[in-house]
């Protein structure tokens, strides 16, 4: 007997919930997928909210929903309230990849009550119709010839571009036209021998304030002098491979240390900044004459005894 009134008392606690359940139902879009679409499924709860404690508890997707492919899940969302009834809705993004009937089984919602937790299901029976992308009259569909070719017309910013590179060609070809023109130009003074114009740049640079500039220009100079006089790309080499280049040639020994302590003594002001005064960087720039006139006097000679073998 008492377990009787026990029973019955329950019944009578849960009865305002059963007269009242929530509601759960499914929304697929597009309802008629093809094979592989993906497809937003909508899940929406209607829940009294008299004896609610807290938000329904959506279910944690894993990366399947039955035989359907989870690919993502979102977050519930509380999109109304009205006569006692919030709507809850939950979208996830499914795949399948067969056709026919995919089932999806049920999951659950959890609705905490003050009189304990429901569990409300999506619809038994939820299935997502996935058709073929073949139509259903092709039972052995053949592939398709290839298109024709088509023309393509040829739109604006092709003659735009078109023209613009045409200019820019134009253009290309006048400067070289007047490079070469310039460089054939008639009364131009021929370059000088590789002596005077190292004394002509050492000239220059007596007038030069900037001890920086002074020194990169004089190691130049000598560097150029040296390439032309003793054929070798001197100008692009470092010191250590000048004294290399001259030892090799049978230079004297002496000569060959002086050049290789002048350019040394420059690429420290030209690259490490070393502070000269004026009257030093003077007395480099006449060591620089110096020493080109004393290739001058080794080498003169040895240039006659060629001439005059050839001869």
């Amino acid at each position: 007997m008492r377990g009787s009134i026990l029973l019955v008392w329950a019944f009578l606690a849960a009865a305002p919930l059963l007269a009242q359940p929530p509601q759960v139902t499914v929304a697929f879009a597009p309802s008629a997928p093809t094979v592989g679409d993906r497809v937003e499924a909508t899940i929406t709860v209607r829940v009294p909210t008299a004896d609610l404690v807290a938000d329904p508890r959506f279910p944690a997707w894993g990366k399947t929903w039955g035989e359907a492919e989870v690919e993502r899940g979102g977050r519930p969302v509380r999109i109304s309230e009205q006569g006692g009834t919030a709507v809850w809705e939950q979208r996830i993004t499914i795949a399948a990849f067969k056709t026919g009937s995919i089932p999806l089984p049920p999951v659950a919602v959890a609705i905490p009550y003050k009189s304990g937790t429901v569990q409300a299901r999506t619809p038994a029976g939820l299935a997502l119709a996935v058709r073929s992308v073949i139509p259903p009259s092709e039972k052995d569909p053949a592939p398709r010839p290839p298109a024709p070719p088509r023309s393509l017309s040829l739109g604006r910013y092709f003659w735009w571009t078109l023209a613009a590179l045409t200019l820019a060609c134009l253009g290309a070809g006048a400067l070289l036209w007047l490079q070469r023109r310039r460089k054939g130009a008639p009364g131009r003074a021929p370059a000088l021998p590789p002596f005077e114009e190292l004394a002509a740049e050492i000239d220059r640079l007596r007038r030069e304030p900037s001890m920086i500039v002074l020194h990169t220009g004089m190691s130049f100079a000598l560097r150029r002098y040296l390439g032309r006089r003793l054929p070798f790309p001197a100008v692009e080499s470092t010191p250590s491979d000048i004294q290399r280049q001259l030892l090799s040639r049978r230079m004297p020994g002496p000569l060959t240390r002086q050049t290789v302590e002048l350019l040394r003594a420059c690429d420290l002001v030209k690259f490490a900044r070393q502070e000269v005064g004026e009257a030093q960087a003077r007395e480099r720039a006449e060591a620089a004459r110096r020493i080109a006139g004393e290739w001058e006097s080794h080498l003169a000679p040895k240039e006659t005894e060629a001439l005059e073998a050839a001869g």
